[in-house]
């Protein structure tokens, strides 16, 4: 037997804690402004503002870069480990 299902959403926030920012479109709790900004102009990019559309648009831009240097890094991370083993493999057995 199938059951319905509430679409109201339920959200656990600790006793100890308060939520940082809520939506205004849904009231779902987020810890900060950034999360709330995301979810907005993901779940709610059709009735959003302007204003909350471009700051949508900044923040994944932000993020888009901030992901784009961590691949970097980890890729010349991982050169350098491959070339140090190499390196070390080379005076070693080759020696």
């Amino acid at each position: 037997m199938a059951t319905e299902h509430s679409l109201e959403r339920e959200y656990d926030v600790p006793a100890d804690e308060t939520p940082g920012v809520t939506c205004p479109y849904c009231g779902r709790p987020f810890r900060s402004d950034r999360y709330v900004t995301f979810h907005i102009g993901v779940d709610h990019a059709d009735v959003c503002s302007d204003a909350e559309r471009e700051a949508f648009d900044d923040e994944r831009d932000d993020e888009e870069y901030e992901l784009f240097t961590f691949h970097f890094k980890a890729a010349i991370s991982v050169f350098l480990v491959y070339f140090l083993f190499t390196f070390v493999y080379a005076l070693v057995w080759a020696g």
